[in-house]
């Protein structure tokens, strides 16, 4: 018997990919037949970056994998740690399909909101439990929402002994981890678990990796591949063993046109979506009698942030904004063209000497003129600058 896995991961809101990758899920799964095919995604399908994305509140997503029949999702770091606690817990509650998280719960041990510990599918006959993992990321799940960071190892072996029990054949493992953490995993834990489909490093594997008895597969990144895993399933004295398997990754910018039949239920989704966001993005705000350049836009930055939290100071630096503003009217859509960086506002205590430190620094072209790459920089590339002060007297006046 035979088991196909179509699978996505980082597509981070690229909605024109997205397109070309939704006409090929449905295709193929016509193809195969929808009895021995499973379509999953291993994370970062959303982006709150982008414009469509954040005004939707996730929504758009939600409703793009929805609309393909998704059988399992896992979040990860840009749902899990971009959204509010309150938006998660919609988002997993309102969700057509399921949110398969098993590393994270409440304080209490019980499932956050709508995730789902596994899920159990049949497919050709075959019983096939779906796992999720997250990478911690430094316990990001108990800073940002109060939530319990479990041990991997443990609580995934556990749900595994579980399924087992009931007679799940085949675990398949959702993992919003990377590459080098999945091979670990699997290293650990030899036999635990059966297929690994990745995300998070955004790597291209047009082949399977596999660690012992362990099949890793991961599909890119930005909608431009769709991974296509063939399983060869064997009976043999009354267990179910992975034989002969075949793997590959559909590239999607060798589809000609984003507007092929398939895609028209997914284009009308994301065009409502995107009609209600332009509507908020031309929204005027007011108007600049001067242009404002960047240099000063980050110095009202930092009296705002001070003015906001009730702090003593307030700071900013170079990449809050990505560029001044010009003087006339000033719309929703230019504040977020600017303001593309993940920076989150904090709150906290620093000591004199620390401040001094700062003060310090600020003219040290090694830190100055230093450049921002990696995914919390939008665009890449920008410079730090000086660090900028609100309530903070020097010698010459207002740092």
């Amino acid at each position: 018997m035979k088991i196909t896995i179509l699978h996505t991961n980082d597509v981070h809101a690229e909605y024109e990919s997205w397109l070309k990758c939704a006409g090929l899920i449905k295709r193929r799964r016509a193809e195969v037949g929808p009895e021995n095919c499973l379509v999953v995604d291993a994370g970062d399908h959303f982006d709150m970056g982008v414009n469509e994305c954040r005004l939707s509140g996730g929504r758009l997503n939600l409703d793009l994998l929805a609309e393909i029949g998704l059988d399992a999702f896992t979040p990860g770091n840009n749902e899990f740690y971009r959204l509010s606690r309150n938006t998660l817990a919609q988002l997993t509650m309102e969700s057509k399909f399921p949110w398969v998280l098993s590393t994270v719960s409440q304080a209490d041990g019980t499932a956050f909101a709508g995730l789902r510990n596994h899920v159990v599918l049949e497919r050709g006959g075959v019983t096939i439990g779906i796992l999720g993992m997250l990478d911690p990321m430094e316990n990001a799940v108990e800073q940002l929402h109060g939530l319990k960071s479990l041990d991997l190892r443990e609580s995934l072996t556990k749900e595994v002994r579980d399924l087992k029990s009931r007679g799940v054949h085949l675990i398949l493992l959702l993992s919003h981890c990377g590459l080098r953490d999945d091979i670990k995993f699997a290293t650990e834990n030899p036999g635990l678990i059966d297929v690994i489909i990745g995300g998070h490093s955004h790597s291209e594997l047009h082949e399977i990796r596999r660690v012992g008895d362990t099949i890793i597969v991961q599909a890119g990144m930005l909608g431009k591949f769709v991974g296509e895993l063939e399983l060869d399933l064997e009976t043999e004295q009354g267990q179910i063993n992975i034989g002969a398997s075949h793997y590959g990754l559909h590239e999607t910018a060798n589809i000609v046109s984003a507007a092929a039949p398939d895609d028209q239920a997914q284009s009308a989704i994301l065009e409502k979506h995107r009609a209600a966001a332009e509507s908020i993005l031309d929204e005027e705000l007011y108007t600049l009698k001067e242009d404002l350049p960047h240099d000063s836009l980050i110095q009202l930055l930092a009296k705002l942030l001070r003015r906001k939290f009730g702090a003593e100071i307030g700071m900013m630096f170079g990449p809050g904004v990505s560029r001044g503003l010009s003087k006339g009217p000033v719309r929703v859509r230019d504040i977020y063209e600017i303001c593309r960086s993940f920076i989150t506002p904090a709150v906290f205590e620093i000591s004199g000497r620390q401040i001094e430190g700062l003060v310090r620094e600020r003219d040290n072209p090694a830190i100055t003129e230093a450049q921002g790459f990696g995914i919390g920089f939008r665009p890449q590339g920008q410079v730090f600058g000086r660090l900028v002060f609100a309530g903070l007297t020097c010698g010459d006046g207002e740092a």
